[in-house]
């Protein structure tokens, strides 16, 4: 499984693209970890990219490839609040997890050709973007609304960022902030780590609480970690999943959602009304998802 996900650009409008210099890239997750995930800033200066906190933006790796020399674009969610990172308006931050494919046909493995190029990406050197992309992943905009967010892997990207801006840019957040995380061990934390655990800096903010999923079998494919750590939760979910101001956030991979669904039939006590109650939620906007495969 690969979060390394390549579009078409004539899926997405790239007519606009931007050029942005590499300012640093550090690994975050441990030497140990099964994973290589770096955390690589990017200084774009122009004055016409503006986002806000869930949107992402597109990574145009350079041609040629073996089957075409067209651009092939990955997405990529931003990290950093509307104000930049660390408060420099014209940086962001991105989470590139240094991915792999195996040849169904062959047997080979081969590089992910954006998240190699990224990962390789020195200080200094350029690369081309576009967007940002995709307002359905957006923070509400009533400060006593509920966000509930599910994500695992490189998904926890937009979360830092939405939990930096309650926390540090919004004057009061009145609603209930829940992050569940999952992972195969605390090694492949991100943000959670001894390496850089932003997150700490919000522990003792009264409506915020985060959730650890990790496997018990870190040495092989665990997906019940997430399931298992909603349900231990299950009253404090089941209470936000039915009230009116809670908006659902997920993202990381695409089997988590079924974990979340699974989770929720156990905690609505069927599966008829888990998806009654999430239809609900999504008809009222207020369910959005970043999935890769």
């Amino acid at each position: 499984m690969t979060d390394e996900f390549f579009i078409q650009p004539k899926a997405y409008d790239i007519s606009k693209h931007y050029r942005a210099r590499v300012v640093s890239s550090e690994r975050i997750t441990s030497e140990k970890a099964e994973a290589e995930v770096r955390e690589i800033v990017l200084d774009i200066p122009a004055h016409s990219f503006v986002y806000v906190e869930g949107q992402s933006i597109g990574v145009l790796a350079p041609p040629p490839y073996e089957f075409g020399n067209d651009h092939y674009m990955r997405l990529y969610s931003i990290a950093s609040t509307r104000k930049g990172e660390k408060g420099n308006r014209t940086e962001i931050a991105i989470c590139v997890r240094r991915c792999f494919y195996i040849d169904e046909i062959s047997g080979e493995r081969y590089p992910g050709k954006c998240s190699n190029y990224l990962c390789d990406a020195k200080a200094g050197e350029e690369i081309r973007i576009t967007g940002p992309y995709g307002r359905h992943f957006i923070m509400p905009r009533d400060t006593s609304a509920n966000m509930l967010m599910v994500g695992t892997g490189t998904g926890i990207a937009p979360f830092r960022a939405f939990i930096k801006h309650v926390y540090e840019e919004e004057e009061e957040w009145k609603g209930k902030i829940r992050l569940f995380y999952g992972a195969k061990s605390g090694l492949d934390m991100l943000y959670m780590n001894d390496i850089k655990n932003d997150f700490s800096h919000y522990y003792d903010e009264a409506t915020f609480k985060a959730f650890e999923a990790l496997s018990s079998r870190p040495a092989f494919e665990d997906p019940g970690a997430l399931e298992n750590k909603l349900e231990e939760n299950a009253a404090e979910v089941w209470e936000l999943m039915q009230d009116p101001k809670t908006h659902v956030y997920v993202a990381g991979i695409r089997a988590q959602s079924k974990e979340l669904d699974t989770a929720l039939a156990h905690i609505a006590g069927s599966e008829q009304e888990w998806m009654r109650l999430k239809r609900e939620i999504y008809l009222d906007g207020r369910w959005a998802e970043h999935l890769y495969d």
